[in-house]
């Protein structure tokens, strides 16, 4: 029984170290941005650089993080690569969290 227990436990530190990884990828100003303008206006990359003001490095550096946590998945549209979410309700806990901490500090 305590060795099943354990494996649970194990499963349980798995899932809650990716849930991490996620909030971690959240954490940063410019890939909340990027979640924004993906879930308001479908962009493509080009499209990012420009609405963000930031190099194209600098938006495939934060595209990579939202990709490698599940959050977003790429598109190829002819030549332009655009990206979606891989859930919309990734929308719903961005809105929610910053309506939370809107109010909170009021």
């Amino acid at each position: 029984m305590r060795h099943t227990r354990a494996i649970g436990m194990d499963e349980a530190t798995a899932h809650f170290e990716h849930l991490a990884q996620v909030f971690k990828a959240l954490g940063h100003a410019t890939r909340l941005a990027i979640l924004h303008r993906i879930v308001t206006a479908d962009p493509c990359v080009c499209d990012l650089q420009q609405r963000l003001q930031r190099s194209q490095a600098n938006i495939s550096q934060h595209l990579a993080v939202l990709r490698d946590r599940g959050l977003v998945v790429p598109e190829r549209r002819g030549n332009r690569v655009c990206y979606r979410l891989t859930d919309d309700r990734i929308a719903e806990l961005v809105k929610t969290a910053a309506e939370v901490f809107d109010t909170a500090h009021q």
